[in-house]
């Protein structure tokens, strides 16, 4: 079943004052400046690792974002809403007419269309 811009929420954890996993230490200061001007629209997109190209799959909607800071384990958490683009379903087919119609289903996983 393939389906076209999926809604999505991220939650994206920003540690502060402490390495990330690049070893890079950002501070609290510098967090708050980019989460308190987050732009809407920002691409989601897809990079295996090893690779230097990506792949844009998604956007973020600037529907909501919310900033929820935890102290003590000085890590910011970043919640932002967006689409991901061409994806859909698996599904098995338990029944279906002879004309074609699915009137029987189950969904198998989840996926993106890249």
């Amino acid at each position: 079943m393939r389906v076209e811009n999926t809604k999505v929420k991220f939650t994206i954890p920003i540690p502060f004052d402490k390495p990330d996993k690049n070893g890079i230490i950002h501070t609290e200061e510098a967090v708050g400046k980019a989460v308190n001007n987050l732009q809407k629209n920002l691409p989601i997109f897809y990079k295996k690792d090893s690779e230097t190209d990506e792949v844009v799959i998604g956007a973020t909607t600037g529907d909501s974002h919310i900033v929820t800071w935890d102290l003590v384990n000085q890590v910011c958490k970043l919640t932002v809403d967006g689409v991901i683009f061409h994806s859909g379903a698996e599904i098995i087919v338990n029944e279906m007419t002879k004309d074609g119609k699915i009137i029987d289903f189950r969904i198998a996983s989840i996926g993106l269309t890249i």
